[in-house]
C-alpha cells in the first residue's frame, strides 16, 4: 500500500510539472485553476492506474496517454466506427481513456445513446465542426484539444466529401495536424489495398459515386501518413465490418502483416484493435484485422498460414511481435 501511495505521489508532483509548464502563458490565478483542475483529474487517472483491475482484453499503458490533459481525439467520431471506438476507449470494460469526439457537424452522437456515467464522464464533445478538408481547421482543433493520439474513423459521404476529399486530402491533413502537435496516429484504412489485382480491391474500388476509387484513396492516404510522420503512426487494415458484437475480445482476432489474409470483425472488435494500437508501444506499423474464423485468401496464390499471423489474449498484445513497415 505505501508503494502505492509513493508512486500516486511521484505522478501527481509530475503532472503538477506539466501543467505549470503548460499553462505559464497564463495569469497566476488561471494557472492556480488549471493546477487544481488537472490535479483532480490526475488523481482520478491515478487511481484507475494504480487500484483497478483492467479487463482481460485490455492492459493499461503509459498514464499520459489518454489522460484528461492528453486525451484522444476521434476524427470522424459521429460515424458508428467513430462511436464505437470512442465508448470501448471511455469505458469501464475498455480502456479507460478519456475521449474528444470530433465530427464534420459538431454535434453529440450519443446524445440521445444511454452510457454508464463513468464512460461518459470520460467523453467529451468537441462542438466546432472539423472537417478534414480544411487543413487550417483541423490544425486549430487539434492545437485545441492537444491529444496524445488522434483515431482517423472518417468516412467519404454526400455531404462530407468524396473518398479523394477524406481518405487522400484529409488524411494527409489530419497527419499533418499530428505532427504539428506531438501526437501518434491511428488511421483505420481497408484490407487489400495494396492487392489491386484481388477481387476484394476490384469490387470496393468501383462502387461508383462519391465512393468510388475508394481503395486508391486509401493507398494515398497511408503513404500520405508514413511520409509525414515517420514512424510515428499505426495503421490498421480491417476487413468486412460484421453485425453483432465480439463474444471472446481478442481471443477472436488474428492480426497479419504483407496484405494477403484477410476476413471479417464486428465494429467493437475493430475498436479493441484501435485501443490496443493506442496502448502498444509499436510504432510505424501496419496490420490487417479480422476475426480468426473469417479468415480467407486476399489472392488463390496466397497460402494459410501467411506466418506473420500475430495472436494473443490482450488487444494490445496482438501488436507486441509485428514487424516496422
Amino acid at each position: 500500500m505505501k508503494g502505492r501511495i509513493l508512486a500516486l505521489i511521484l505522478l501527481l508532483s509530475l503532472h503538477v510539472q506539466s501543467v505549470v509548464s503548460y499553462s505559464s502563458q497564463f495569469s497566476i490565478a488561471e494557472t492556480r485553476r488549471e493546477i487544481l483542475t488537472h490535479l483532480s483529474r490526475a488523481g482520478t487517472i491515478a487511481s484507475l492506474a494504480f487500484f483497478h483491475k483492467p479487463s482481460n482484453s485490455y492492459a493499461l499503458d503509459e498514464i499520459d496517454i489518454g489522460s484528461a490533459s492528453r486525451p484522444v481525439a476521434i476524427v470522424g467520431g459521429g460515424g458508428r466506427t467513430g462511436m464505437a471506438v470512442a465508448e470501448t476507449l471511455a469505458s469501464e470494460q475498455g480502456a479507460r481513456m478519456h475521449s474528444v469526439i470530433m465530427s464534420r457537424s459538431g454535434k453529440d452522437p450519443f446524445q440521445i445513446v444511454k452510457l454508464p456515467q463513468t464512460t461518459k464522464e470520460r467523453l467529451s464533445l468537441f462542438t466546432s465542426p472539423v472537417d478534414v478538408r480544411d487543413a487550417e481547421g483541423v490544425l486549430a482543433a487539434m492545437k485545441e484539444c492537444n491529444p496524445s493520439v488522434v483515431v482517423y474513423a472518417a468516412s467519404a459521404s454526400k455531404q462530407g466529401g468524396n473518398t479523394f476529399d477524406v481518405d487522400d486530402i484529409g488524411v494527409g491533413n489530419v497527419a499533418s495536424a499530428c505532427k504539428a502537435v506531438g501526437a501518434k496516429l491511428i488511421l483505420i484504412s481497408a484490407l487489400a489495398v495494396d492487392r489491386p489485382g484481388s477481387k476484394s480491391f476490384q469490387i470496393t474500388n468501383t462502387i461508383g459515386g462519391y465512393m468510388d476509387k475508394i481503395m486508391d484513396s486509401k493507398l494515398n492516404g497511408e503513404a500520405k501518413a508514413r511520409e509525414i510522420l515517420g514512424n510515428d503512426y499505426i495503421i490498421i487494415r480491417p476487413g468486412v465490418l460484421l453485425s453483432g458484437k465480439s463474444k471472446n475480445g481478442a481471443n477472436d482476432i488474428e492480426l497479419n502483416q504483407g496484405d494477403t489474409i484477410g476476413g471479417g470483425l464486428s465494429r467493437d472488435e475493430l475498436a479493441g484493435v484501435v485501443a490496443g494500437a493506442i496502448q502498444s508501444k509499436k510504432k510505424g506499423i501496419t496490420v490487417e484485422a479480422y476475426r480468426k474464423a473469417t479468415k480467407t485468401k486476399l489472392e488463390p496464390g496466397f497460402v494459410i498460414p501467411s506466418g506473420n499471423e500475430l495472436l494473443a489474449t490482450t488487444y494490445s498484445g496482438l501488436f507486441d511481435q509485428a514487424k516496422c513497415d
